[in-house]
C-alpha cells in the first residue's frame, strides 16, 4: 500500500471518479455521526476566524484503481472510508444550494471543481458514484434537484448541512459559510491509501470493518458475493439481488433477508447450519465457484428463486392454488420455521414442473405432524434435523407419500388417531405451545362447526376461555359433583384441557361464573363452536369428555394420521433406552459414556454421573474415552470385589502400559444401536468426546448432573450439556452451587470483577438481572433490556420486560428446540463481547 495525508480538494480535485463496490453496505450516516462531524467543522471554522487555523484528522480512505482507470479519467474503488466520503460529497451540495440564492455562480464553480466532471457522458460525468440503491439519490443531489426528489438517508443528510447552514449564516458575517466550505475542503485531514490493483481489495475491506456500525450477515454475504463478481456485478445486482432484496425487506423487514439467508444454508449444508454462521457457510458455499462469475451469477440467481420460495410462505395470499395456500397461511401462523426447508424444497420441485398435485397434500401432512405432536405435548426437540432430514429425501417421485413416510416413525412421535384421543381427552391443552398456536388450533376446530352467523374468529378480542374456569368456586364445586364425582379430582384433571376450552369475545366478563349463569352468556355468541357448549344443561366430567371425543373426530378429519405400516421400535423419554444399551456390551468388549449418549439420545457427562449411582449388569464394561476404567462404579449386590480392570481383564480385555484397553474389543455407538436393532442406526461412529470420569467429578458437579438426569431425563440433559460445551470453547468457567438444589454457573472473570448470564438449574434457566445489574457494563437499563430482547427472539422464551431487575427463568427443556439452543448460544456470544469491550475501555482508561 502507499499512504499520504491528503485534504478532500486534493483527494476529488481534476477529472476522476470515486465508486462505491456493490460489496459495501449502503449509506448509513444518521442524526448522531452527521452532528458530530458539524460541530467539528464549525469548531474548524472558529479557529479560523479567530487567525488560529488547525485542521482535523477525519480518517482514512482506502482506494484501489478501477475497471476503467484510464490516461484520461482516473477511476477508484472506494475500499474504505465512502460513509465519510458521501458525506462530505453530499455537504459540498447543500453548501453550493445555499449559495446559490446570493451568488449562482457558485453552482457552477463547485459542481465543476469538485463535483462532476464536465467533459465526460454518463455516470462517468460524477466524482462520486455510489451503490447501485443509493445512486439515484446521490446524482439528483449532485445535479441539483429540489430537496423533496432526494431520498433516503442521503436525502436526510442533504437536508441535514441545509438545515445548519441556514441556522449558521450571520448576516453579518459575510464569509461565515466560506469559511465552512474552506474547511471541508482545506482542513479536514485524511489519510489516502492506495491499494495495488491486484491486491485483495474485498479482504482489506472486510478486516478495516470490523469496528464501527456493525455489518449485518447479510450485509457481508451480499459484500462478498460482489466480490466475487467483478466484472458482472451490476448487471447481477440489477437483474437479481436487488429485486428479492427490496420485495423482502419492504414486505417482511430484513429479518426476513437472514431467514432467507439461513433457509439457503440449511438447504445445502443441512444440520451444519446455524444462523450465528451463515455469512461463514455463505463464503464457503462461494468459495466452491472459484472465481467463475458465471457460477457465482447461477448462485445468485438461485438465492432470487429461494426467494420467490420463501415470499409464497411468508405472505400465502399470494399462493394461487386455494388448498396449498391454506395450508400455507396456516404454517406462516404457526411459525414453522423449523419446516421452511422442506417447504421451500416442495415449492422449488413444483416450479420444476413435476409433484404439482402433491404439494397441498404434502403440506397437510407438515401441518398435521406439527398439531398432533404439540396436542400430545411431544417436545420440540430436534425439529430442525427432522425436516432437514426430510428435506434430503425429497425427490420428483410421490412426495406426498414421501413426506408422510418420512414423519411416520414411532421414534418421531407423529401421534396415531388412538394417541392423539388419549392426549386430547387428558393433556393439560391450555399449557402445550405457544399461545397463537393453541388459539389456531381451536380456531380451525371451530370452522368445523356449522357456522350460522359469520363471527371473524381471527379477531384479536376472540379469546381462549376455560368454560369450567381455573378457579374452582362454591357454585362450580356443586356442579362438578352433581354426577357423582369428585369436584377437586374432576377439577385438577380437565380444566386445561381441550373439552373444556372454546373461543369467545367475552372471556373477562365471564370469569367464574356459575354454568347456568355463563350458559346464557355463552349462548349470546356467534361462534357455532361455543353456541354447541350452551346446548348441555350441565358441564361435568361426563359433558367435558363427550366434548374431547367430538373434538377428536374433527381433529382426525383436519390432520391426516402417520402411516402406521412403517412405525418402527420407539426410543424412551426416560433412561430405559441407555439401560438396554448397558446391558447388550458382551463380554469380551467395552464402550464408553460417549458412545452411551449418542445411542440415549443425552450427552456424556449426565449419562456418566446417572450409571455411577445406578447399578447395572456390565457397567464395569462402560470406560472413559480413552478406554481407561473409572476410579469407581456402582456395583450391582452380586459380591464381587474385583476393580473394573481386573474383571475385564478376566473377561479377555488386555491393557496397554498407559492402562488404555484394548481398542480392538471397543463397540462404538453406531454397533450398540445396531445390537439394539435401533432405526437409523449411525453409519460412522461418534465423533471423539472429551474424557469423562464421575469419580473425578466434584461433590457439587456430580449432584448438578445428576439432578438434571433424574428430573429432566436425557434428551434436555444433552440439551444443557450442549450449552456447558459451548461455554467451554468461549473460555468460560463454572461454580456449581452447594445447595440441595443442583445449580451450574457459567461465569468470566475480567478485570477482578465475575459475570455471568445464566444459572442453570435441574429444570430451569434463571437469567440473573439482579446480580448484573451491579455490574457494568450491565449497571445500564438498555443493556440489560437487549439482552432480554435477544433471549426473547427464540421461540416459546418470554421474559417479560418488568422483569429486568430481577431473576426470571424459562423452562430448560426448550433448550431442546435447536432454535431456542441457536439463540442463547448467540446470546451467550454478544454476553461475552460486551464483558471484553467493557474491560478494554476500562483497561485503557486506567
Amino acid at each position: 500500500m502507499k499512504a499520504d495525508e491528503t485534504t478532500l480538494r486534493k483527494l476529488i480535485g481534476g477529472e476522476q471518479q470515486f465508486v462505491v463496490p456493490l460489496y459495501q453496505r449502503t449509506y448509513s450516516w444518521g442524526f448522531s455521526q452527521l452532528d458530530t462531524l458539524w460541530t467539528d467543522v464549525v469548531n474548524q471554522a472558529a479557529a479560523l476566524a479567530s487567525g488560529r487555523p488547525t485542521s482535523h484528522f477525519l480518517g482514512s480512505t482506502v482506494l484501489t484503481p478501477g475497471p476503467d482507470n484510464s490516461p484520461l479519467i482516473s477511476q477508484w474503488i472506494v475500499v474504505d472510508g465512502q460513509q465519510r466520503l458521501t458525506t462530505l460529497m453530499i455537504a459540498l451540495c447543500a453548501i453550493r444550494d445555499h449559495l446559490a440564492a446570493e451568488n449562482p455562480r457558485a453552482v457552477e464553480r463547485i459542481n465543476e471543481l469538485h463535483l462532476i466532471n464536465k467533459f465526460k457522458q454518463g455516470t462517468m460525468r460524477y466524482r462520486l458514484l455510489p451503490t447501485q440503491v443509493d445512486r439515484t439519490a446521490m446524482i439528483a443531489c449532485i445535479d441539483g434537484e429540489p430537496s423533496g426528489s432526494v431520498s433516503g438517508a442521503i436525502g436526510d443528510a442533504y437536508r441535514f448541512f441545509r438545515s445548519r447552514l441556514i441556522d449558521y449564516d450571520d448576516p453579518a458575517d459575510p464569509q461565515d459559510v466560506a469559511r465552512i466550505e474552506d474547511v471541508i475542503l482545506d482542513r479536514l485531514a485524511l489519510v489516502q491509501i492506495v491499494v495495488e490493483k491486484g491486491d485483495n481489495a474485498f479482504r482489506i475491506f472486510e478486516s478495516l470493518n470490523n469496528t464501527g456500525l456493525p455489518l449485518s450477515p447479510v450485509d457481508l454475504i451480499r459484500n462478498y458475493v460482489f466480490m466475487c463478481l467483478p466484472t458482472r456485478g451490476e448487471e447481477v445486482y440489477r437483474k437479481y439481488w436487488f429485486p428479492f432484496q427490496e420485495r423482502l425487506r419492504r414486505e417482511h423487514g430484513t429479518k426476513a433477508l437472514e431467514t432467507l439467508m439461513y433457509q439457503v444454508l440449511v438447504l445445502n449444508r443441512g444440520d451444519e447450519a446455524t444462523y450465528a454462521d451463515a455469512y461463514v457457510g455463505h463464503q464457503e458455499l462461494l468459495r466452491e465457484a472459484a472465481g467463475d462469475e458465471a457460477k457465482v451469477e447461477a448462485y445468485v440467481a438461485e438465492l432470487a428463486r429461494r426467494a420467490r420460495h420463501l415470499e409464497l410462505i411468508l405472505s400465502p395470499a399470494k399462493e394461487e392454488h386455494e388448498s396449498t395456500r391454506e395450508h400455507l397461511a396456516f404454517l406462516n401462523e404457526w411459525r414453522a420455521t423449523t419446516a421452511y426447508p422442506a417447504i421451500m424444497r416442495l415449492l422449488k420441485l413444483r416450479e420444476d414442473g413435476v409433484a404439482s398435485d402433491e404439494i397441498a397434500e404434502a403440506l397437510s401432512y407438515i401441518e398435521s405432524f406439527l398439531v398432533r405432536r404439540m396436542i400430545a405435548g411431544v417436545t420440540t426437540k430436534n425439529l430442525n434435523r427432522i425436516f432437514q432430514r426430510l428435506t434430503g429425501r425429497l425427490s420428483a417421485d410421490s412426495v406426498a407419500e414421501t413426506v408422510r413416510t418420512e414423519l411416520s416413525p414411532e421414534r418421531l412421535y407423529w401421534p396415531t388417531d388412538e394417541e392423539l384421543q388419549d392426549a386430547i381427552r387428558t393433556n393439560a391443552f391450555y399449557w402445550r405451545g405457544q399461545s397463537g398456536q393453541r388459539k389456531l388450533v381451536l380456531r380451525r376446530l371451530a370452522e368445523t362447526f356449522d357456522r350460522g352467523e359469520p363471527v371473524l374468529l381471527t379477531s384479536k378480542k376472540i379469546t381462549i376461555e376455560h368454560v369450567m374456569p381455573q378457579h374452582l368456586t362454591d357454585a362450580w364445586r356443586s356442579e362438578l359433583s352433581a354426577d357423582g364425582e369428585d369436584a377437586a379430582r374432576t377439577h385438577r384433571e380437565l380444566v386445561h384441557t381441550l373439552g373444556n376450552l372454546t373461543l369467545t369475545a367475552y372471556n373477562s366478563e365471564l370469569g367464574d361464573m356459575p354454568y347456568p349463569a355463563k350458559r346464557e352468556r355463552l349462548g349470546q355468541t356467534g361462534i357455532a363452536m361455543t353456541h354447541a357448549i350452551v346446548q348441555q344443561p350441565h358441564w361435568t366430567q361426563a359433558e367435558i369428555l363427550a366434548r374431547a371425543d367430538d373434538l377428536t373426530k374433527r381433529a382426525i378429519d383436519l390432520w391426516p394420521a402417520p402411516d402406521e405400516g412403517v412405525r418402527g421400535t420407539k426410543p424412551r423419554r426416560d433412561w430405559t433406552l441407555l439401560h438396554d444399551a448397558v446391558a447388550a456390551i458382551a463380554s469380551g468388549t467395552w464402550t464408553t459414556y460417549a458412545d452411551l449418549a449418542e445411542v440415549a439420545g443425552s450427552a456424556p457427562t449426565p449419562v456418566a454421573v446417572h450409571l455411577s449411582t445406578t447399578p447395572l449388569p456390565n457397567i464395569h464394561r462402560v470406560l472413559t474415552s480413552t478406554g481407561t476404567p473409572p476410579e469407581k462404579i456402582s456395583r450391582p449386590d452380586d459380591g464381587d470385589t474385583r476393580t473394573p480392570r481386573e474383571i475385564l481383564t478376566a473377561e479377555g480385555i488386555t491393557f496397554d502400559e498407559h492402562g488404555h484397553a484394548d481398542p480392538h474389543k471397543h463397540i462404538t455407538a453406531a454397533e450398540l444401536a445396531g445390537l439394539l436393532n435401533l432405526p437409523d442406526t449411525p453409519e460412522t461412529p461418534s465423533s471423539p468426546a472429551h474424557d469423562i470420569d464421575p469419580s473425578n467429578l466434584t461433590e457439587h458437579e456430580s449432584r448438578f448432573y445428576r439432578q438434571l438426569g433424574e428430573r429432566s431425563g436425557p434428551d434436555i440433559a444433552r440439551a444443557v450439556s450442549d450449552v456447558i460445551s459451548w461455554w467451554k470453547k468461549l473460555g468460560g468457567a463454572f461454580w456449581y452451587g452447594s445447595s440441595a438444589t443442583g445449580r451450574c454457573t457459567p461465569y468470566i472473570k475480567r478485570s477482578g470483577t465475575d459475570y455471568w448470564m445464566l444459572n442453570i438449574y435441574p429444570e430451569v434457566i434463571e437469567i440473573p438481572f439482579r446480580p448484573l445489574k451491579q455490574r457494568a457494563p450491565f449497571d445500564d437499563p438498555e443493556l440489560r433490556e437487549e439482552l432480554r430482547t435477544r433471549l426473547n427472539e427464540a421461540p416459546q422464551v418470554e421474559i417479560p420486560q418488568s422483569k429486568i431487575d430481577l431473576l426470571p427463568n424459562f423452562p430448560n427443556s426448550l433448550l431442546t428446540d435447536d432454535a431456542v439452543l441457536d439463540v442463547v448460544v448467540g446470546t451467550l456470544h454478544w454476553f461475552i463481547d460486551q464483558v471484553e469491550k467493557h474491560s478494554a475501555t476500562a483497561s485503557a482508561d486506567a
